[in-house]
């Protein structure tokens, strides 16, 4: 019996931990549970002795910290109670480590953190990691390539190494190979078309919006997607932002704990500069409020109405943005 900790703010590498575990283990039955679809009784039947002992089982509990406290020490004594006869794993996802976390007796602790956007040797690292995973190799300039193209978001640049993967004709991903593939397989830059979305550039947008278009990975429902979490995470930010002119690193670490939103991206709404950037940023902060950005959430949700409902996505996506850019929302 494994109790294993998946502690940190990277998606990724919790996914390819629990994929390494599955492929070990492709006997076992897969459990997942997440906090908006908790239930004190069905946890309780998981983990009743009758039930664990049946099979092998790999239970993942997933956002631990975004369970209430009643909840976290419910699931906190059940796993502290299983015994060694468990045959299986009992994995527990988290971004903070709580109190009550640290109650829990794991066998495994995996750190499971993005590297910090300054840190260009750790993000080329963190993707020979991802190339290991489909096993292929990637040198340095190919890692720098990649992130040149894509940008430092693990999502995407997971999705291009897989796909890269495939396309590949040998071992090794070559910078070469990165450039013609994504010439004709790009990952859409959408963060960069929803910053510029939110800073009002009506002209990036545009361009950004053809590009996307173009792109053979295109799908409408997956930008608006894209484009109505950033806005759903620019709304916490601001909720827990200290309307500043200018923010410190510790401030926007501190933000990005509160509101739940990565630090690269608290750093971009907030105008936060690296000395990597070749443009400064702007403060979001600066001309946004709860209110306002709830108005534009709703619209969001409109346009997807819009959308599923067949109307012709280029056209609807089009006239949003220009809607938005020029204040006509």
């Amino acid at each position: 019996m494994s109790r294993i900790l998946l502690l940190g703010n990277s998606s990724i590498k919790k996914r390819m931990k629990i994929e390494e575990i599955k492929k070990n283990n492709q006997d076992a039955e897969f459990i997942r549970l997440f906090p908006e679809n908790y239930s004190s009784e069905n946890f309780s039947n998981i983990f009743t002795m009758g039930d664990l002992f049946s099979k092998k089982k790999i239970i993942i509990i997933s956002d631990f910290d975004k369970y209430n406290i009643s909840q976290q020490e419910k699931i906190a004594r059940l796993i502290n109670q299983v015994g060694e006869a468990f045959k299986g794993f009992i994995i527990l996802e988290s971004q903070n480590e709580t109190k009550i976390l640290k109650s829990i007796k794991f066998e495994i602790k995996v750190d499971a953190n993005q590297p910090p956007p300054w840190k260009e040797d750790l993000w080329i690292n963190y993707l020979k990691e991802i190339a290991n995973k489909f096993s292929k190799n990637l040198n340095d300039e190919a890692a720098e390539k990649l992130i040149q193209i894509v940008g430092k978001n693990e999502e995407l640049l997971y999705e291009e190494v897989k796909k890269l993967s495939i396309y590949s004709k040998s071992n090794d991903i070559l910078s070469q190979e990165i450039q013609e593939i994504s010439s004709v397989f790009s990952t859409v830059n959408l963060e960069e078309l929803c910053y510029e979305l939110a800073r009002k550039n009506q002209k990036k947008v545009q361009d950004e919006f053809q590009k996307a278009v173009s792109s053979s990975n295109f799908t409408s429902i997956g930008m608006l997607g894209y484009m109505n979490r950033y806005f759903l995470d620019l709304y916490s930010v601001i909720l827990y932002g200290e309307n500043k002119k200018y923010y410190t690193w510790p401030e926007i670490a501190k933000i990005s704990k509160e509101s739940q939103v990565s630090q690269q991206r608290v750093a971009s709404f907030l105008g936060y500069n690296f000395k990597s950037d070749k443009t400064k940023k702007t403060n979001l902060e600066n001309m946004y409020s709860t209110i306002s950005l709830g108005k534009i959430i709703i619209e969001l949700e409109k346009l997807d109405r819009s959308l599923k409902a067949g109307g012709d996505a280029k056209v609807l996506l089009a006239s949003f943005f220009h809607d938005f850019c020029t204040d006509k929302l």
